[in-house]
This record gives C-alpha cells, sequence and structure tokens, in this order.
C-alpha cells in the first residue's frame, strides 16, 4: 500500500476574455511591486559595500547559476565602474529567491540560511550562506481524462513538465503547461475548457526521495462557430480591407488559430497601431459567439525630412512624402528623394571638397497590396539616379522603372517577381587621369539599357527585422535580362545570403553572413566573355557594408592597360595605381561579427563590435584559385608569386563602436587588412594602407 505523503489541487476555469486580464494584472501588479518595494524600504536604512558571497552546500547547482538569482550581484569585469551593495534588512528577501529556485527545481524542503557577515577592510562585507538542498520531488506519471477530442500523444506534446522532471512545488508553476492545453482545445473551438490538475506526492520506493503523480481532469465543454463578426475604430478605413484580411468568416468554426491569425495580417499592413479580436455575445446554449474586432488606426499620411554625413557622401539630405491609405483602401503612394556630395577616392587618389560630385536619386513609388482581392500585390516604381564610381573612374547617370508583383508564400516566406527597365548613361569622371580618358574612349562607353525579369524570395525568421538577436534570413535573387526581351545586353545572374544571429554565453549577438553570386552573359552577349555582364550589374565587394578594411568597391580585376602591363612585365593580375576597379562576374562574402554592450557607456546605447571577414570578386571561374584562400599575403614585388594578387580572398578584422538610435546605428569601424596590395608603375610606389575607417548608418547585415 502506497504511503501517501500529500495532495495538492488547483483549477483554471477562466473564459477567453478573463485570463488574459488576469494574468495582465498579477504580472502589472508583481513587476511594479519588484521595482518600488526595495525603494520604499529603503528609505533612511543603511546599505553596505558587498565585496563577494559565498555559498556552501549547493552540490546540484553551480555558486553562479545560485548568484543569477539574487538581485544583488557582485563586481563583474562587465561592469568595472559599479561598486556593488546590498542593504542587510533585505536580505531574507534574497535568501527567499533561492529558496524558490530549489523549490522551483524539485527540492521541496530546502532550506537556506545566512550563517554570517564578515568584512575585508576597505573592500566590503563577504556574505556566508549555507544551503541544505534536502530529498528531490521528480514527476513518476502524467495522466490525462481521456475527452474523446485529442489523443494522450497529443496532449503530450503540449506538455513540458512530463516523467522524470523534477516536480516544482508550487502548483503555479504548471500554469504554462495547462495555458498551453487550454490553447490546444481552444484552437478545436472548445473556449470554456476547464482543465483541472492534482499533484499527488509519495516516498520513492529506494529511499532517495520523493515521486509525484499528476492527473489532468479536462472538461471539454462544448464546440462554438462565428455568429458574426463586428468592427470597430476605422474611421478612415473601409470595412471590405478588413474583412479581406480576416482569415476567419462568420459561419466558421471558432478556431482560436485563424482569430490570431486575422489579427497578424491586420497589423500587417501597418494601417494600424494595434488591433485587437475578442468573441462577445457568447451563447453556450447554441454555440455561437460573434467576433468584435477593435483596431486603433494609423495616420494614413506622412512625411520625412533628414541631414547626416559620411565619410564618403560629406553631406547627405533626404526628404519624403507617402500616404498609406488612399482612399481607404490600403493602397500606398511614396514620393522620395536624397542628395548627398560625394568625395570618394578617384582610382585611389583623393579629391578636395570643392571637388566632390553630386549624387542624387529620386522614386515614385506606388503599391496596390491586394490587386483585386488577392493575395498578390501590384508594385510600380519610376526612378532617376547619380551615381560616383571613384574607384572605377565613371560617374553613371540611371534611370528606369520597375512592374511586378509581391506575395506571402507563408508567414516567413515572401516573394516577388518584377520586370525591369535600366536606361544607363557612363561618363568619365572629371577628375579622373588623363590617361583613363582616353582609355574609356577608346572604349567608347556609350548609353545602353537592360531589360530584365527579376525574382527574388526572403525567408525570414528573425525575431526583429532592424535589431536582430536571433533568427535567421535568406534571401534568393535571380535576373535573366536581354534575349527575347531586347537590349543591349543578354546575360543571367543569381544571388545568395545566408545570415544567422544568435546570443553568446558571454553576452552579446553573433552574426555570420555568407553570400555567393554570379553572373554569366548568353545569346548575344556570349562572345564579349566578362564584359557581356555591364559594368552596373556586375558585383563589387570592399567597404564598410561587404569587407572592411578596404576601399568601397575596391577590390578584384582592374580595368588595364596592356601596353603599360608589357612595358612593365607584369601580368593583368597585378594591380596598378590609379586603375579603377571593374566588378567581377563572381562573388564570395563571408562575414563573422560579435555585436556587444560596452560595459558602462550601455546606458546611453553605446555598443562595440569585434569582426572578422573575408571577400572578393573575380571575372571568371578559372581566376579563383585554392591559393588565393591563404591567410594573409604581403604586398612584396608584384612578380613574387607570394604577393598579394587581384585573385587574392582577401581577409580583414576589427573593431568599432555603435550609437543605437531610432533610425538604426550609426557606426564607426577600423579594419585591418590582412592581404595587403603594393602598387607599383613606372612613376609612383605605394602600398594599401594598414589601418582603415568607415563611418555608415545600419548594421553591415
Amino acid at each position: 500500500m502506497k504511503d501517501k505523503h500529500c495532495c495538492v489541487t488547483t483549477v483554471f476555469t477562466c473564459g477567453p476574455k478573463v485570463l488574459p486580464v488576469f494574468l495582465w494584472t498579477f504580472m502589472t501588479v508583481f513587476c511594479f511591486h519588484l521595482a518600488f518595494a526595495d525603494e520604499e524600504l529603503d528609505f533612511g536604512l543603511a546599505t553596505n559595500k558587498l565585496e563577494r558571497i559565498d555559498l556552501t552546500g549547493n552540490t546540484t547547482f553551480s555558486d553562479n547559476d545560485l548568484k543569477e538569482v539574487l538581485r544583488i550581484q557582485e563586481h563583474t569585469w562587465s561592469r568595472p565602474l559599479n561598486v556593488p551593495t546590498y542593504s542587510p534588512h533585505l536580505m531574507d528577501s534574497q535568501l527567499a529567491l533561492i529558496i524558490n529556485y530549489y523549490r522551483h527545481r524539485g527540492f521541496h524542503q530546502a532550506y537556506v540560511r545566512l550563517d554570517s557577515i564578515s568584512n575585508i577592510v576597505d573592500k566590503g562585507d563577504v556574505l556566508h550562506i549555507s544551503i541544505v538542498e534536502g530529498p528531490r520531488t521528480f514527476i513518476r506519471s502524467v495522466e490525462f481524462t481521456d475527452t474523446g477530442i485529442f489523443s494522450e500523444a497529443q496532449l503530450r506534446e503540449k506538455v513540458v513538465l512530463l516523467e522524470g522532471q523534477p516536480a516544482p512545488l508550487s502548483l503555479n508553476s504548471f500554469g504554462g503547461d495547462i495555458y498551453s492545453l487550454r490553447g490546444l482545445f481552444r484552437d478545436k473551438t472548445y473556449l470554456d475548457a476547464k482543465i483541472r490538475l492534482t499533484m499527488e506526492i509519495f516516498d520513492n520506493a529506494d529511499s532517495t526521495g520523493f515521486v509525484a503523480d499528476l492527473k489532468y481532469d479536462i472538461n471539454a465543454g462544448r464546440a462554438y462557430f462565428v455568429r458574426n463578426i463586428y468592427l470597430k475604430g476605422n474611421l478612415e478605413t473601409k470595412d471590405r480591407l478588413l474583412y479581406r484580411e480576416m482569415t476567419i468568416k462568420s459561419g466558421d468554426p471558432l478556431q482560436w488559430h485563424k482569430v490570431e491569425n486575422s489579427r497578424r495580417q491586420l497589423l500587417a499592413t501597418a494601417l494600424f497601431r494595434d488591433a485587437e479580436i475578442l468573441p462577445t455575445g457568447v451563447d453556450t446554449s447554441s454555440g455561437l459567439a460573434d467576433l468584435e474586432v477593435n483596431v486603433m488606426e494609423r495616420k494614413p499620411a506622412y512625411y520625412e525630412l533628414g541631414v547626416g554625413v559620411g565619410s564618403l557622401e560629406r553631406i547627405r539630405l533626404l526628404a519624403a512624402w507617402g500616404h498609406k491609405n488612399l482612399w481607404g483602401t490600403g493602397r500606398r503612394v511614396e514620393v522620395r528623394g536624397r542628395t548627398s556630395w560625394n568625395l570618394e577616392d578617384v582610382v585611389g587618389n583623393p579629391i578636395s571638397f570643392d571637388q566632390g560630385q553630386i549624387n542624387y536619386r529620386a522614386d515614385i513609388q506606388y503599391v496596390n497590396p491586394r490587386l483585386r482581392d488577392s493575395r498578390y500585390s501590384l508594385d510600380a516604381e519610376v526612378y532617376l539616379k547619380r551615381e560616383t564610381r571613384g574607384e572605377s573612374a565613371l560617374n553613371q547617370a540611371i534611370h528606369g522603372f520597375n512592374l511586378g508583383t509581391t506575395w506571402r508564400a507563408s508567414r516567413r516566406v515572401t516573394n516577388s517577381a518584377f520586370l525591369g527597365l535600366k536606361i544607363t548613361d557612363p561618363s568619365v569622371h572629371p577628375y579622373a587621369p588623363d590617361s583613363l580618358k582616353v582609355r574609356f574612349e577608346e572604349v567608347g562607353v556609350v548609353l545602353t539599357q537592360t531589360r530584365s525579369l527579376n525574382w527574388a524570395t526572403y525567408i525570414d525568421h528573425r525575431d526583429d527585422l532592424f535589431r536582430p538577436t536571433q533568427g535567421m534570413y535568406t534571401i534568393g535573387t535571380i535576373k535573366l535580362a536581354g534575349g527575347v526581351m531586347g537590349g543591349d545586353f543578354s546575360f543571367i545572374k543569381g544571388s545568395a545570403s545566408w545570415q544567422n544571429y544568435r546570443p553568446t554565453p558571454i553576452g552579446g549577438i553573433f552574426a555570420v553572413r555568407l553570400m555567393v553570386g554570379a553572373a554569366a552573359p548568353y545569346g548575344k552577349s556570349s562572345g564579349l566573355g566578362p564584359d557581356g555582364v555591364p559594368y552596373d550589374d556586375r558585383f563589387f565587394a570592399g567597404g564598410a557594408s561587404s569587407v572592411r578594411g578596404y576601399g568601397r568597391n575596391s577590390l578584384g580585376p582592374q580595368v588595364t592597360d596592356q601596353d603599360e602591363l608589357d612595358e612593365l612585365n607584369y601580368g593583368s593580375d597585378v594591380l596598378l595605381p590609379d586603375n579603377p576597379a571593374r566588378g567581377g562576374n563572381y562573388l564570395l562574402l563571408t562575414n563573422l561579427e560579435w555585436r556587444f554592450p560596452l560595459p558602462w557607456l550601455n546606458r546611453w546605447n553605446f555598443a562595440s563590435v569585434l569582426f572578422f571577414e573575408g571577400g572578393n570578386v573575380w571575372e571568371s571561374l578559372n581566376d579563383i584559385r585554392l591559393t588565393g584562400f591563404r591567410l594573409n599575403s604581403a604586398p612584396g614585388d608584384p612578380l613574387d608569386p607570394g604577393s598579394t594578387k587581384d585573385w587574392d580572398y582577401r581577409y580583414s578584422y576589427g573593431t568599432g563602436i555603435r550609437l543605437d538610435t531610432p533610425f538604426g546605428p550609426v557606426r564607426a569601424d577600423v579594419g585591418i587588412p590582412l592581404k595587403r596590395v603594393r602598387y607599383l608603375s613606372l612613376d609612383k610606389d605605394f602600398n594599401d594602407p594598414k589601418v582603415v575607417w568607415h563611418f555608415s548608418l545600419g548594421y553591415p547585415f
């Protein structure tokens, strides 16, 4: 016969509206108490300097695990300027935190005591805390009432605390499991499901502690269906738009995941600050309930003005106007413009402020997010821009348009497809060397037209779009230009990028990116070789957002003069002074970055970063050589095989500082290249700099 030790019972019967309110109220009061209770008690009472905390008797959990539970903390390297203190009159509450930690993990009889306090002169007090863990209680069995709705396996999938797990002393600790079970029934339209949990504790047969038997007594109640859907709060937005975004309709079974999906879709329109969907008018006899949809609208019209500075764009002006809800239909229009005074070096030669170039971009975008109430959007864009490419000694005036659609394949996957027309009118940079001006004139740089069909897929598992701390983000793109669409070039281009973000055990976020790309001409452009891909569609690498430690878009092959190379007895893989980068048809980037808050400046939103990254671009696959992936190489004699070549995979490392703002982090990075190049010609001889500074806005990836 069993020796029954104790029996504890709790009942959760909250309706769909009451439970969230109860939880919210409880958490508000609890957090308020934690935030202010100590301050009230501390008034007029002493606080002592703390040197360290000594724990004895803890064999199951480490000192660090238990110290993290306490609200008083010892001196740590991450807070070098912090002087730890504690309040002697509040030590009982600190000991209670450790006791609760143990009892939540199966040690129902754990006892914690402050044995003594000793003092180290000029350093502070040492707290000597002893712990008696006592026997541990484990869950022996978990039983569910047979409701005939779900199998036992389905119910067990929703429960965390199962056989073999430590049994918490308080049944409040099972609240998460009970809520998950209620959610399972609510998702099957059983809004009034009641779940009663009992726990019985017995002596373990081997006399090493106790065991607990759990029983979930479930009363599912009746199934509900949606009777009517009522809308509130949409003063500017038409009812039709809200009904369109709802994935649950009148007459449907009231499955809660459809209610949550409807709420997410309403918020995804960006038209509402908040959206709430609640069951009302619940008729328990007929099993019918109404849904009340309450939305809080955003202001649909907006404008933006901004000014900024950068290492290349010394002065940057931005302006935008838009409307997100034309005629209450959710259609959007935006007019955006930016201009800057660009001081990019021209093929490695710095220019003065008055020699800067004006860059600009103007866009007009129109979006109908649900074309004819389908899941496909209608996206139209017309743009005009001028770009300075100092490293390539070219300025480009570009205009064109894109027309396409975007749709969500799932909550995490978005696709887009569009037709594009781009007209590029290149010109030689006015401060390019005269020899390059002659060379471009001989090549015959002329206006070109590119017509393309484009596809992109975005798979987003990040927890935050702008400041991700965990999750993955994957992008795949493909571009088919020319062929039957006409234009001056026929080529196919694709790229894939994988980004991953993870918290680290020592704090901060570890971010990694791997990106590959390839482009190849075909048809009428195949005879042009690598030049069959137009300049502004090639891949470039180097700079603040690709490989720090090197100049912007400076890596890879150059526009070279064969006569000059022959005279110097150099090969085409030797980098020369004053020769511009020409981009490549193949790309590989690898970025590793540790982002962490600065110990004593994080209160002012300052953070730092350590990074190691590499990358390059190549004209053909034959240029990618195994020896090019050596970790470092010297800027030696250009004819020396050991010196850095243009096909070398470039590595760098460095650090930086971040200031978080509502517009993203303002960052300053210093990159140290591991593969520097010696540029040597008849009249010039210099090496890549040992340190390169980068100033920019936003994360590099």
